[in-house]
């Protein structure tokens, strides 16, 4: 006889935080994986890419507030975005001390393709929401990461 398969109780993991999205992380990395991967993009090379085409002009230390990497992280992924032609650094208007920086023709090409696949993955990973949980879920969750990081702020470029 087979051995029976249990169903196990979570108690109250079923609503800590930390272990309910570890493992919405967990259940996502392979495909998150194959995504960089085929993309051939550092982890985090998405999201500077992503910021960057949709803030061109963003200065380092502006990116940098934005984004969950380390200093240091960053600015190597910049540099090597900037060696394979698609970021450009420029003076910042008003700031020389600042480098703004801009996708270039490649950068905007690879942007655009990138947003298209980006598109399609998140459709795949929220398939069992309807549109207005998916808008409410994210809602929830910036709302817990202003909270928790002490910001007022609407991660889609709105007014707070």
């Amino acid at each position: 006889m087979g051995e029976e398969t249990r169903r196990v109780i979570y108690g109250q993991l079923a609503s800590d935080l930390s272990f309910v999205t570890r493992a919405l992380r967990a259940s996502l990395n392979a495909d998150i994986e194959e995504f960089y991967d085929t993309h051939q993009l550092p982890s985090g090379g998405i999201a500077i890419l992503c910021l960057i085409g949709l803030n061109q002009g963003l200065s380092q230390k502006e990116l940098g507030e934005a984004i969950v990497l380390k200093k240091s992280a960053m600015t190597k992924i910049v540099h090597e975005m900037e060696a394979e032609g698609l970021v450009e650094r420029r003076k910042a208007q008003g700031d020389q001390r600042l480098n703004a920086l801009y996708l270039t023709p490649d950068g905007k090409a690879y942007f655009d393709s990138l947003m298209a696949d980006m598109r399609v993955q998140q459709d795949r990973f929220l398939a069992p929401l309807s549109p207005g949980e998916r808008t409410l879920l994210f809602e929830m969750l910036w709302r817990l990461i202003d909270g928790l990081e002490g910001r007022d702020r609407d991660p889609r470029g709105l007014p707070a």
